[in-house]
C-alpha cells in the first residue's frame, strides 16, 4: 500500500480542512486527483491497493471517499460494501471515478449505494464542485446528528429493521444521561452539548477497542443514544461505557460543584435543588428471532428497560431477563 500523508494529522480548531480518501491503483492519477483536491483546500490521502482501503478509511475517517471500479483483484463494489457493513465507515459518502461511463454502469453503481459517479478523464473544477455537492447532501439525507456526526433516528430504525428482517439475534443498548436537564439550566446548553459529545466519543471508544461486525451506534436526540451489537458483548460494553463515563464527567463540572458532588439551584417555590452529578443509564434487551414486529417496539422495549435503570442512583446498567415476548409489534 502506498499513502500519501498529510504531515498533520490533527484537525485546526480554527480552520478545518474536510479530508478525501482516494483510492486508485493508477498513480499517476492519484498524483493528479491529490494535486487537484488539495489546491481546493483538501487534505489528501490516497491509497493505491484496493486490499488496504478500508483499513486506510478506517484510521482516517475521511469526510468523503473517491474509489475506483477496478482495482486489480478487488472491485470498487467490493470495497463499498464493507464500508457499507461497517459502523465506523458506513456513513462516509462514497463517489466511484472511472472510464467505464456507459449510462448502464453509472444508473447500476448509483442505485447501488453510491453517492455520485465521476468519469475519467475529469475536468478539476467540476470533480472538487461534486464532491462538494456530494458533502453537503450526505449531512442533511444521511440524518445524521449534527451534534455527534453519528447515525441519527432514521439510520437507527433503518438498521434495526434490517436485523429483524434477517432474522438477527442482537442486543440493543439504550444510554441515557441522569440528570442532564439541571446540568444544562445551571451550566447553559454549551457546556451540555459537552456531556453529550462525551459519551458518544466513550461509546465510539468502547465499540472500536472490542470490534464486532455487529456493531452499530446512533444518537437518537438529545442525550439519548443506541448500540447494537452481538449479545455476548452487550454487559461488557456497558459496563465499560459506564465505568468511563464516570471517569470522564467530574472534569466537566466547576471546581466547587465537583468538590461537593452536586450543583445547586432554586425551584420555582424558592426553594433550593441539590442534584448530584450526572451519570448514565443503559437498558439492554436482546432481541431473538422473530419476537419483534418493528424497530419501533424494540426500541420501546429498551425504553421501558432503561426507565428501570435510571430509577437507581448513579451510573448502571439493568439487563432485560424476562422472556421475549412471543410478538411484540
Amino acid at each position: 500500500m502506498t499513502v500519501a500523508t498529510p504531515t498533520d494529522r490533527t484537525r485546526s480548531a480554527l480552520v478545518h480542512r474536510d479530508i478525501a480518501l482516494v483510492i486508485d491503483d493508477d498513480d499517476q492519477v492519484l498524483r493528479l486527483v491529490k494535486r487537484v483536491l488539495e489546491r481546493a483546500g483538501f487534505e489528501c490521502v490516497t491509497v493505491n491497493d484496493g486490499s488496504t482501503a478500508h483499513e486506510a478509511a478506517v484510521e482516517w475517517r475521511p469526510d468523503i471517499i473517491l474509489l475506483d471500479l477496478m482495482l486489480g483483484d478487488t472491485t470498487g463494489d467490493q470495497i463499498m460494501a464493507e464500508l457499507r457493513e461497517d459502523f465506523r465507515t458506513r456513513l462516509i459518502p462514497v463517489v466511484f471515478l472511472t472510464v467505464r461511463d456507459s449510462l448502464k454502469d453509472k444508473v447500476e453503481h448509483l442505485l447501488s449505494g453510491a453517492d455520485d459517479y465521476v468519469t475519467k478523464p475529469f475536468v478539476p473544477e467540476e470533480l472538487v464542485a461534486r464532491l462538494r455537492a456530494v458533502m453537503s447532501r450526505s449531512t442533511t439525507t444521511r440524518g445524521l446528528s449534527p451534534l455527534t456526526g453519528m447515525s441519527g433516528n432514521s439510520d437507527i430504525l433503518r438498521e434495526i429493521s434490517r436485523r429483524l428482517a434477517q432474522g438477527q439475534r442482537f442486543a440493543v443498548l439504550y444510554p441515557d444521561i441522569d440528570s442532564f436537564k439541571s446540568y444544562n439550566d445551571h451550566y447553559g446548553f454549551l457546556r451540555g452539548d459537552d456531556v453529550i459529545k462525551t459519551l458518544a466519543t466513550i461509546i465510539l471508544e468502547v465499540l472500536e477497542e472490542n470490534h464486532s461486525a455487529q456493531h452499530f451506534a446512533g444518537h437518537v436526540g438529545g442525550d439519548d443514544f443506541v448500540v447494537l451489537t452481538e449479545p455476548s458483548m452487550a454487559e461488557m460494553i456497558a459496563t465499560e461505557i459506564t465505568k468511563r463515563f464516570d471517569e470522564a464527567i467530574p472534569a466537566l463540572y466547576d471546581p466547587i460543584d465537583r468538590d461537593r458532588g452536586w450543583i445547586e439551584s432554586e425551584e420555582r417555590s424558592g426553594s433550593m435543588l441539590r442534584t448530584p452529578l450526572v451519570s448514565v443509564s443503559i437498558g439492554i434487551v436482546i432481541a431473538e428471532p422473530g419476537s419483534y414486529g418493528s424497530a419501533a417496539a424494540v426500541a420501546a422495549r429498551a425504553s421501558e428497560v432503561k426507565g428501570v435503570a435510571k430509577r437507581m442512583p448513579g451510573s448502571k446498567w439493568v439487563l432485560d431477563r424476562r422472556r421475549p415476548p412471543e410478538r411484540f409489534s
